[in-house]
Order: C-alpha cells, then structure tokens, then sequence
C-alpha cells in the first residue's frame, strides 16, 4: 500500500503519551486495543502543527480480537467532556491502535475506509484526522524502545494518506491531560472476614471490589447478612452512593440500589431495582456502567456536538 510523505506536518508528542499507548499494550499481547488522542493543533496555510496532550484508554465496553478493535465511544466522551470542562481548548486529534498482534505494518484498507468517513463527516470538528499505528513489539525492549509506532493523518477533500516521517516527529516531556499526572494512594485491602473466606465468590468480590471501588465497603448485620455500602466514582467525577444487598437462599443473588439518585440518575434506579445480579462485583460494575451510559445521554440531549463518528 502506497503512503504520500507528509513533508507540512509536525507532530509533537509528550513521553508519558508513549508511555500510556504501550501500557496498554502490554496489557493486550494478543487482541488489538487502542485509544483516543487529545491534543491542540495549528494550522497555517498547508503546514499543520499537532501537540499531543491527552490518552484516552478504550474503556470498559471495548470489543476487541486479533485483528477487530472498537472502542468504547460512550465512555470515551464522558471522558473528553470532563477534560473539555477544564481545557476549553482540547480537540479530539484522532486515534491510535495495534498491528503488532497481527503482524500488519501499516493501516489497513479497513482503518483507511473508516478514518475517510470520520474526516469528512459534517460533525468532525478538524479537517485533518490523526492516527498512530504500533506496527511491532520489540523483544527485550524497554520504555519506549518496547515498541515500534508510525504516524498518519488523513485530510478532508484529500485522497491521499499521508504518512509522518520520524523526522518531524520530537518526544517532549510534558504532563497529561489524561490520564491524569497524579497517581492515586495505594489501596489498602480489608482483612476479610471468616464468612467471606468461607465462600470463593465472595473472596473474589472482596478482591475485585477493594481493587476498583475502594469507596464501597464490604458490612455485615444479623438482619442483612453481608451487604456493600458506598460511593462509586463516575465519568464526570461525581460519586453516587449504593447499596448491595446478597441473598444466601437465592444462590447469592444481589441486587443493587442507588441512595438519593440525582434526578438525571432515578430512570437508572428503576431499571436495577428490576434486576438482579450474579455477585456484587458485577452489581458494582453494572450500575457504573448504567449511570456512565444516563449521563452521557443527558448531554448528548443538550445539543452538545457529537465526537465520536465511528
């Protein structure tokens, strides 16, 4: 596949920003993942000036195989409206994602096809798009010399894709917009009680939700038997309390309830009070995953412009 160089475009990217795609790389050896690229841009004439300031990760509901790869867009935009509110000034630059799991050193027709649509619909914001490629992991490297990466861009009204030489592209260090530069407290895991020893499901409730809901707190009473208590952290910083409630005679069984729900909040209170689910740790998950979902609802209904095209 022929590439036309791109002698007008210079790409300025932050260590850190590596160092965030080839985490997540690490992360998946065998599916390809990939993220959103945040950042600024200047535009004189036909030279083009990119300055990378932000990783967003795929998130949660991601789908991915050895050679397919989408990205969890809801998630990705209450992350970018969140980073918007306090960078007025941040784009969404483009994308990157992984070949190296399939061997494929440059973008596919499929990338190509879907890049196109993206650049050219109405509701993108920039006329050029982005794209950063991990072609190849490399054994032994470390840092930054784990992996190999190339870098694209597409036009609006052009044909042609464009490939970044090595040579206009400078690693500065910079912090991040996302993730985030601070790095939360370690988290301190609760000494379990002889009941949840007792039973392996609830060991790995334990485990999984001191990992990823440090706020929730693990309680017992002799009317409830053991329930979970707390705040979990949304997309848009805010914390909503819950209630997990398990029933020992229904093989576990939870169900879950919101405490004093915003209003944006009470349709998904209704639905869960519907429900119930295998484990807290999946009553956990669920319920943040529904609350992500209302709010970003709620903002697409007040007209915001839309991002995420593909």
């Amino acid at each position: 596949m022929m590439f036309t160089r791109a002698d007008d475009v210079r790409l300025e990217i932050p260590r850190a920003a590596i160092e965030a795609i080839f985490d997540e790389c690490d992360r998946y050896n065998v599916d390809e993942t990939g993220g959103r690229i945040l950042g600024t841009y200047n535009n004189t004439g036909h030279d083009l000036s990119l300055a990378v300031s932000g990783i967003i990760e795929p998130g949660p509901n991601a789908q991915r195989t050895q050679t397919y790869f989408k990205q969890d867009g809801a998630y990705q935009e209450l992350v970018f409206r969140q980073v918007e509110d306090h960078v007025p000034e941040i784009e969404h630059l483009g994308n990157w994602h992984t070949h190296h799991v399939n061997g494929l050193k440059h973008l596919s027709g499929g990338d190509i096809d879907t890049y196109r649509r993206t650049v050219e619909h109405n509701k993108h914001n920039t006329r050029f798009f982005f794209a950063l490629l991990v072609t190849e992991k490399v054994p032994g490297g470390k840092g930054l010399e784990r992996y190999v990466f190339k870098n694209y861009l597409m036009r609006r009204g052009d044909e042609n894709v464009y490939e970044i030489p090595a040579r206009a592209v400078t690693i500065v260090d910079a912090p991040l917009v996302w993730p985030t530069t601070e790095r939360p407290l370690p988290r301190k895991k609760r000494a379990p009680t002889d009941t949840i020893v007792g039973n392996p499901d609830l060991v790995l409730d334990q485990d999984v939700i001191c990992q990823f809901f440090p706020k929730v707190k693990t309680l017992q009473s002799k009317e409830l038997g053991i329930y979970w208590r707390g705040g979990i952290i949304l997309a848009n910083s805010s914390v909503q309390e819950v209630v997990v409630l398990r029933d020992p005679e229904a093989d576990g069984a939870c169900t879950v309830t919101l405490r004093d729900p915003p209003e944006a909040l009470e349709p998904v209170n209704k639905e869960l009070g519907k429900s119930n689910f295998a484990s807290a740790r999946a009553a956990l998950i669920a319920t943040e995953r529904a609350c992500n979902t209302q709010l970003l609802s709620c903002l697409s209904q007040k007209g915001r412009r839309r991002l995420w095209t593909f």
